[in-house]
């Protein structure tokens, strides 16, 4: 019993821990740093860009609102299934890894993050977790999801899950026919190399289409 409210009181801080650390931190630092927004979602650079933003801000309230309910009212009037502490142990061990992904691809990125699609031009980042997933934010952000899905399993984590994917995906299509059309044969040679989200899986061809 111990073990388990230890995990409800800890999932809501781990909630906004992530939020900190990921988004808020990095945007106030890149804007002091560089002298301009980091978050650029609102930007009408693609006419899909707003709506999968809106989705996302949208998993984000879900997310923090799952967390408060889980450590205040526990998770058998939420629906969570019941699994063995390990499963719930790895699924913190899998948040961590998935932070300590999105910070290091962050710095890896320096001046070139955003969130979202910049009308300004960036760089082309292809040196350090970009040589193994031209994605690494994202895939860290899945690993966080799927942490939260071991830490409390139910229908509707698993839901959260899929619609996060499904977002990921979309707004990583964006932002890779973005850089096409921006970076021209030098994106479409590094996405040749590179795997999406997995090492291998999603690369580009000429005829692939990332529209």
């Amino acid at each position: 019993m111990d073990a388990l409210l230890s995990h409800r009181a800890a999932l809501p801080v781990a909630t906004l821990a992530f939020l900190l650390f990921a988004m808020v931190l990095p945007t106030l630092r890149h804007r002091r740093q560089a002298g301009g927004p980091a978050f650029v979602l609102h930007q009408r650079v693609n006419p899909f860009q707003r709506l999968v933003g809106a989705g996302m801000g949208l998993l984000i309230v879900g997310l923090l609102a799952w967390s408060a309910l889980y450590a205040t009212r526990g998770g058998e009037p939420l629906g969570v299934w019941p699994v063995p502490d390990a499963v719930r142990w790895a699924g913190w061990s899998l948040m961590g890894a998935g932070l300590g992904l999105v910070l290091l691809a962050q710095a890896q990125m320096g001046a070139s993050w955003r969130i979202g699609i910049d009308r300004e031009p960036t760089t082309l980042v292809t040196r350090g977790l970009f040589t193994v997933v031209r994605n690494p934010i994202f895939a860290g952000m899945l690993w966080v999801l799927t942490g939260v899905v071991l830490v409390t399993p139910s229908a509707w984590t698993v839901m959260a899950w899929f619609d996060a994917a499904l977002l990921v995906s979309l707004q990583a299509r964006l932002e890779e026919a973005h850089l096409l059309r921006l970076h021209g044969d030098s994106y479409l040679a590094y996405a040749s190399r590179v795997g999406r989200f997995w090492p291998g899986v999603g690369r580009l061809t000429p005829a692939s289409d990332v529209g």
